[in-house]
């Protein structure tokens, strides 16, 4: 059996210093390179976040910018839309009036070429026509043929005829178009007057006949009264 030997190490302090000092110094060696490190790094965040904030600050510019030159858009193209608007407004304007000015034209036409108008007061032209939404646009010319032709005033009476509930009934126009504020109608013309309206036709209601009535305001008599059938155009 082999004998065991042991060695005996001397103890040296000095040995034990010079362990705890590198340990020391080793420490401190990674201390210094973790904090040089960091402060690099810090460096290289802190350029990075300026530069990313020098970067959002042109984008944050470049907003508003295009924003504000959208609102400047969306402004001219409402001012556009609003100018488009009015010319449709004033060309519909406009054809009304050169429409109304040919139907006048081609009315003063046909007096002058009417032999037969009588004398005084009479009534000429009129349509009936039934709108999508159940109402009745009307259409009458008011003539008047006088020796001395001039501007005067005439009072005008319109009256619907018809059976409802099993009645004969006589309706003013003023009851059933609302544009109508009085009644009898105050007309001023010197040859003719181009007279239109809406009716809305009451419940249970079959009309048969317009009357109409035009006198002188100065004259107590009806110079014009007449019957015209309900003839609704197709």
């Amino acid at each position: 059996m082999s004998e065991l030997k042991s060695i005996v190490v001397s103890y040296r302090p000095r040995l034990v210093y010079l362990a705890l000092a590198a340990c020391a110094a080793l420490l401190v060696l990674v201390l210094w390179l973790g904090r040089l490190w960091g402060g690099q790094t810090f460096i290289q965040e802190m350029a990075e976040k300026q530069r990313l904030e020098i970067l959002t600050d042109g984008l944050n510019i470049k907003v508003i910018e295009q924003q504000e030159e959208l609102s400047r858009i969306r402004l001219n193209a409402k001012v556009d839309l609003a100018a488009l608007e009015n010319s449709r407004q004033e060309m519909i304007v406009l054809q009304r009036s050169i429409y109304k000015r040919d139907e006048e034209l081609k009315l003063y036409r046909e007096l002058l070429r009417d032999k037969d108008q009588p004398d005084g007061l009479s009534v000429a032209d009129l349509r009936l026509t039934l709108l999508d939404d159940g109402r009745v646009d009307y259409r009458w010319v008011a003539r008047q043929k006088t020796v001395k032709m001039k501007t005067l005033q005439i009072l005008g009476e319109l009256w619907l005829l018809g059976v409802q509930d099993g009645e004969s009934v006589e309706i003013s126009f003023q009851d059933l178009d609302a544009e109508i504020a009085e009644f009898p109608l105050r007309l001023e013309f010197k040859y003719f007057s181009i007279n239109r309206g809406l009716l809305s036709l009451p419940e249970n209601f079959e009309p048969q006949q317009i009357r109409i009535v035009l006198r002188y305001p100065w004259m107590e008599k009806a110079q014009f009264d007449n019957k015209f059938a309900w003839k609704i155009e197709e």
